[in-house]
C-alpha cells in the first residue's frame, strides 16, 4: 500500500515529462523554421545589396553620367562660345 502512492507520482512525473519534451520538441522546430526564413531573407538582402552596388559603380561611370544627360535629360554640350564673361558692376 505504501508504493501505490510513490508509482503514482512516478508514472505522474513521467507523464509530465514526456509532454516537456514534446514541447521542447516543438519550440526547437519553430525556432529552427524562423532561423532558415532569416537565412534566407540574409541571402535575398545579400544578393539585392549586391545589385545595387554594381548599379552605383554603373552610375558613377563618366560616360554613362554623359549618355543620361544627352538621352534622358536631352541636355547638350556648351560650346566655347556659348560662354559669356560677366564683370561685377553688371556691364
Amino acid at each position: 500500500m505504501k508504493r501505490l502512492p510513490f508509482i503514482f507520482v512516478f508514472i505522474g512525473t513521467n507523464i509530465i515529462f514526456i509532454f516537456l519534451m514534446i514541447h521542447k520538441n516543438g519550440k526547437f522546430n519553430e525556432i529552427s523554421y524562423k532561423k532558415q526564413q532569416k537565412q534566407h531573407e540574409l541571402e535575398q538582402l545579400k544578393h539585392q545589396k549586391e545589385t545595387l552596388m554594381h548599379q552605383f559603380q554603373a552610375m558613377k561611370n563618366p560616360a554613362s553620367i554623359k549618355e543620361y544627360a544627352t538621352d534622358e535629360l536631352e541636355m547638350k554640350s556648351v560650346e566655347l562660345r556659348q560662354i559669356h564673361v560677366m564683370n561685377n558692376n553688371g556691364a
